[in-house]
């Protein structure tokens, strides 16, 4: 088997590569600044992020608030007064 893997190894060291492989570590080192800049810039926006959602749930928050009270006002708090007449136990008394 070994004999087989030398020979193999030999074919393959013989054989002519597919493309161009001189600029090979250029590319490399320059895929790699690129990722790592746009790390730092993630990292760096991070905090921005947050805040844009600690914001809009605030004001979301604050704008629900003031909805429901302004709507709990106007409507007084007896949401549930008139459907009341039509509750089971009313129409049951109703009846006798």
């Amino acid at each position: 088997m070994s004999d087989h893997l030398d020979d193999a190894m030999r074919r393959l060291a013989d054989a002519p590569t597919d493309h161009f492989l001189g600029r090979l570590e250029a590319e490399l080192s320059r895929d790699i600044r690129l990722r790592r800049r746009e790390a730092r810039l993630t990292l760096a926006l991070a905090p921005v992020g947050a805040a844009a959602v600690a914001l809009a749930l605030a004001l979301g928050l604050t704008v629900g608030g003031f909805t429901a009270a302004v709507a709990g006002a106007r409507h007084g708090m007896d949401g549930l007064t008139g459907a009341q007449r039509l509750a089971p136990s009313t129409l049951l008394d109703a009846a006798r």
